[in-house]
């Protein structure tokens, strides 16, 4: 099968992405338009994700479908909610990487100029606004993700202008801003933005490194410290969703199971992996054990639910991330067999053709008639997550040193 071509005039394409994203004027440049149409046929895609063994049809379903239908407008995926900045460039570099796939390398590619855009239109701010901080943190997780598979230099000073800025931001609030209100935190709550804080942290330590790396360990570790005196319940042994908001809540919990994860991988302390483990056996209230998914009530309200049975493909996915991270750390296989299971319930009960649905709701799948019925970013994620099931221990190291 001959290798899909991207359009012929290669200076001409990337001089256009570098000129439209670098300036972040907002040109509406359109990436599908200007890649060659033998990029999004699916007859390439089963080779170039044939390592994918964790639900390959449905991978691929949704690779095609985010490819072709969801615009790439300079270099951020619409109707994305911001998770496409981490998700996209981390899934399509690892494919690309694997596979030699120049089409997947280039979205990728593009993807990340929207990034490295983002960021340099925030970096005159001293401080954050706080209601930009998920994009903002997103984006800083994909350029440390495709460090690995492209270290470079001008990236590093990007990532360490928003770790600057935000690490500063968060000291003044004694590493937890719960002051800030959960109006300015989203409803994803004060745990989970700075749980979130902590991880990027501590991946920067695990895979960028020196010479910066041990400070940004330090920090991920004294953010963590903060969280557990704020927000960690020893009663129940879960993490609250703010510091006044009691309750068992999947997310808040899921994001420091994965944020102690990677403090023990950092630093080999058992405490942290104990603490990972102890959280994790504490959520089986939250299981529904006939459909394999866990109850996530943190925007249910929002979303109009009138019973529990309410669950977003976001926080299954960050759940699946736990557990991967947990089955990594203790080599148990109960945690990947839950995992897969979770995939399960979102491949059986959230998926429409090449979509994968934004929540289920009052025994049903997101639809037209709720606030929100897709979101292109978890859909990222959930690729994300099924190509790192089916590759484990994956490294976190650069495989060369920055440009």
């Amino acid at each position: 099968m001959p290798k899909p071509r991207i359009a012929r005039n290669h200076l001409a394409l990337w001089l256009l992405i570098a000129a439209t994203c670098l300036s972040g004027c907002g040109l509406g440049l359109v990436f599908q338009d200007l890649v060659d149409p033998a990029c999004l046929e699916p007859n390439w895609i089963a080779e170039a994700t044939k390592g994918v063994t964790v639900q390959p049809e449905v991978f691929r379903a949704v690779l095609a479908e985010l490819l072709a239908d969801v615009q790439l407008v300079d270099g951020n995926w619409q109707g994305d909610q911001g998770d496409a900045r981490f998700y996209a460039p981390a899934v399509l570099l690892g494919l690309a990487h694997e596979s030699r796939n120049p089409c997947l390398n280039a979205f990728a590619q593009a993807s990340l100029e929207g990034n490295r855009a983002l960021i340099r239109g925030n970096s005159w701010r001293l401080v954050p606004f706080w209601t930009d901080v998920p994009d903002e943190v997103m984006a800083t997780y994909g350029l440390v993700e495709a460090y690995r598979y492209d270290p470079r230099r001008d990236d590093v000073a990007l990532i360490n202008s928003v770790l600057d800025r935000l690490d500063a931001a968060l000291r003044f609030f004694d590493n937890y801003p719960d002051a800030l209100g959960e109006s300015l935190l989203s409803y994803y709550g004060t745990t989970v933005q700075t749980a979130a804080i902590a991880t990027l942290n501590l991946r920067y330590g695990l895979i960028v490194g020196k010479p910066r790396g041990p400070e940004r360990i330090a920090t991920g570790l004294d953010i963590i410290e903060a969280v557990d005196r704020y927000a960690y319940d020893a009663d129940t042994g879960t993490y609250r969703f703010s510091g006044a908001t009691d309750g068992l809540y999947l997310y808040p919990n899921v994001m420091m199971i994965v944020a102690n994860c990677m403090a023990y991988r950092a630093t080999e302390e058992i405490r942290y992996l104990d603490r990972a483990v102890a959280t994790f056996e504490r959520l089986a209230p939250l299981k529904d054990q006939e459909k394999g998914n866990y109850r996530s009530p943190y925007s249910a309200q929002q979303m109009g639910a009138q019973t529990e049975d309410y669950s977003t493909l976001s926080s299954q996915l960050y759940l699946v991330q736990a557990l991967s991270l947990l089955h990594e750390s203790t080599a148990d296989e109960d945690y990947l067999s839950e995992a897969r299971g979770v995939i399960d319930f979102i491949c059986n009960y959230l998926r429409d053709g090449g979509r994968l649905l934004h929540h289920w709701i009052d025994g049903r799948p997101a639809g037209p008639q709720d606030a929100t019925e897709y979101c292109t970013g978890c859909n990222f994620q959930a690729l994300y997550q099924m190509w790192y099931l089916s590759n484990p221990h994956r490294s976190d190291h650069p495989p060369t040193e920055p440009k």
